[in-house]
């Protein structure tokens, strides 16, 4: 019974004990029920947790091993170029033997390459850096494993370090594709040229005239693809070229 302090309006409840009883029944009941649900599903949603990152983890890996995948039939296409393009007339499997400590100079200069000029020192063009290295990612569907060089189409490339061309011809993706190797493990990448002047087997010295630059293969305007190997792994061309920092035109800028 419910009385106001005005003693008007008074109401009155009444609950059997009938009632009563359905109600503790009913509470424990609910009780029980929240207890075997916690009891039961608490365990599976901590498996479907762990499952997920498993599942997660896996699919990482696996991302993984079709980017080493793409990686190694890339060098395995270089390596054929490499080999059918040299033959057996010069000798850049081994170091050459060293006359002069001093200036560096070698035996043969007929089939050796110096070893002073092997690394790449002179920038192929001048230009705008409109695309750097990256790699793979869950935004980046696609490898870039060099710097695109935004210059006016005729340009003329200018090989980086002295070496023999090991490719010079026609490519999908780059178009016409020149690519340079300089002893000790290097090589150099250009592409989308207009014209290469270069052929196969053909010795350049460092600053030498390769190419005109182009907008040949999948290209959407005049620029030169470049990119740095050395053991067969892509480097980034501007820790050789610093000086491509200051006209660099993306985001990656800082």
């Amino acid at each position: 019974m419910f009385i106001p302090d005005d003693e008007s309006g008074s109401k009155t409840y009444h609950l059997s004990r009938k009632a009563i009883r359905i109600g503790i029944y009913i509470g424990i009941t609910a009780l029980i029920g929240l207890g075997a649900f916690v009891y039961i599903f608490i365990p599976k949603v901590s498996d479907y947790i762990r499952i997920k990152k498993q599942y997660d983890q896996f699919a990482a890996e696996r991302l993984r091993v079709l980017e080493l995948t793409r990686d190694l039939e890339r060098l395995k296409q270089m390596d054929n170029l490499v080999r059918g393009s040299l033959g057996t007339k010069l000798d850049i499997d081994e170091k050459p033997v060293v006359a002069d400590t001093l200036t560096g100079a070698i035996l043969d200069k007929n089939t050796r390459l110096s070893y002073l000029d092997n690394i790449p020192s002179v920038a192929p063009i001048q230009g705008y850096i409109t695309q750097r290295s990256r790699k793979q990612s869950l935004f980046i569907q696609k490898h870039h494993y060099g710097i695109d060089i935004v210059s006016k189409e005729g340009e003329p490339i200018l090989a980086s370090a002295s070496g023999v061309v090991v490719f010079s011809g026609w490519t999908y993706e780059f178009g016409n594709l020149i690519i340079i190797y300089h002893g000790d493990d290097y090589f150099t990448h250009y592409g989308h040229n207009q014209q290469n002047l270069k052929n196969p087997r053909e010795i350049v010295t460092r600053g030498e005239i390769i190419g005109l630059v182009g907008s040949t293969g999948v290209s959407s305007g005049p620029h030169l693809h470049f990119e740095v190997w050395k053991e067969f792994i892509a480097v980034d061309p501007l820790i050789y070229f610093p000086e491509y920092i200051e006209s660099d035109l993306t985001s990656n800028n800082g």
